[in-house]
């Protein structure tokens, strides 16, 4: 047995999305079937297109998904048809050794992310054709059905509106997180933020729901200066035009931030996060790095003598189940802006237009909406 869905395919490194049908295999035991609503324009997926990760193509791309699931495998426990979910990345198993110390984000599924692939090396879905189609992170959300894993699906509670919500399945968790649980930002801190993408302007609200006294944002265009000051941003440097290092130390004194977020993923940038930050310091990768780029500058004898740290953030640095839970919390409080962060949405036919918007730096997040 088998279903069809239509999809928006990469076919090859550098060549735009085109749509076509999918046919997918029937859940698996552990699998789930998935009706998709709406889709985050991610970054991470400009990423595949761009041939940053170590792919094999065609593939199905798209990971910051909302739907609700249609049917099930026997064995599927976490959620049943009809509920409304949200999507993660990293599927969490629950029972390998970072699953059982709490970091199900760092779960040994992630051996298998890229591709998506099941453990048996067998994929869920291909081209008419017959030709394989690879899942990016087990999803491939940008298709109007799905097949994926169970371990990868959140349910929410249905009176939240699907289309404020698909990039808390990455993005804001990826920003909030690495304020609140990898760097641990103190009350009253400073912050730099240098990239104002959805992870950026999660920073923000991260480092806003710390008291963090400064927080200073970074773009290269004019039109975020004003989105920053909406999310909470006190000073932004347009680094097309500005020296990052030298505003930041103008704005602080010379004294440096307390923590500085790589919100982008280039060693230029990290580069600047770690000669920004003052005494005591914390630097954060949070953006990822293209593989063909895996670098970073900077000055052990500073890091000695400033007692500066750099440090990685995977996800938030927290289960995603966790994560999630915890977000819609403080979003159903007021706490945290989450529709405010799309600001535009797109038919999948047009999801071309709308990396060429993210490229542009006309959108802090675009969205695809299925029913378009």
């Amino acid at each position: 047995m088998s279903f069809t869905s239509r999809g928006a395919i990469l076919k090859k490194v550098g060549e735009p999305w085109v749509i076509e049908d999918i046919i997918w295999d029937e859940p698996r035991d552990d699998e789930v079937v998935v009706d998709i609503k709406y889709c985050g324009a991610c970054r991470s997926d400009l990423h595949v297109k761009d041939g940053d990760y170590p792919l094999e193509f065609p593939i199905l791309t798209g990971h910051e998904g909302t739907g609700i699931i249609e049917r099930v495998g026997k064995n599927v426990t976490k959620v049943k048809p009809g509920d409304h979910i949200v999507m993660s990345w990293m599927p969490c198993c629950g029972h390998c050794k970072p699953c059982q110390e709490g970091k199900g984000h760092l779960c040994e599924n992630g051996a298998n992310l890229l591709e998506g692939q099941r453990a048996d090396g067998s994929l869920r879905a291909t081209l008419t054709d017959g030709t394989p189609l690879k899942q990016f992170l087990y999803l491939g959300a940008f298709a109007t059905k799905i097949v994926t894993p169970q371990d990868g699906c959140i349910s929410i509670d249905k009176s939240f509106d699907m289309r404020d919500i698909p990039i808390i399945g990455c993005r804001v968790p990826t920003g909030i997180g690495s304020v609140l649980n990898v760097a641990k930002a103190e009350h009253g801190c400073t912050g730099l933020v240098i990239g104002l993408g959805g992870v950026g302007f999660s920073v923000i609200e991260g480092l806003k729901l710390v008291g963090a006294r400064q927080i200073i944002c970074v773009d290269i265009v004019d039109n975020k200066e004003q989105w920053s000051k909406d999310f909470g941003g006190t000073h932004y440097i347009n680094a097309a035009k500005q020296d990052v290092v030298e505003e930041v130390m103008k704005i602080t004194h010379g004294l440096g931030v307390d923590y500085a977020f790589d919100c982008i993923g280039q060693v230029k940038v990290q580069k600047q996060c770690m000669e920004s930050i003052g005494k005591g310091g914390t630097a954060v990768i949070v953006g990822v790095t293209p593989q063909q780029d895996m670098s970073v500058e900077c000055n052990p004898l500073m890091m000695h003598l400033y007692e500066r740290t750099l440090k990685g953030s995977m996800y938030g640095g927290a289960n995603p189940f966790r994560q999630v839970e915890q977000i819609l919390a403080m979003y159903k409080a007021g706490y945290v802006k989450l529709g405010e962060l799309i600001t535009k949405e797109y038919s999948l036919d047009q999801i071309n237009e709308a990396y060429a918007d993210m490229n542009a730096g006309k959108n802090i997040c675009g969205l695809i909406n299925m029913s378009l």
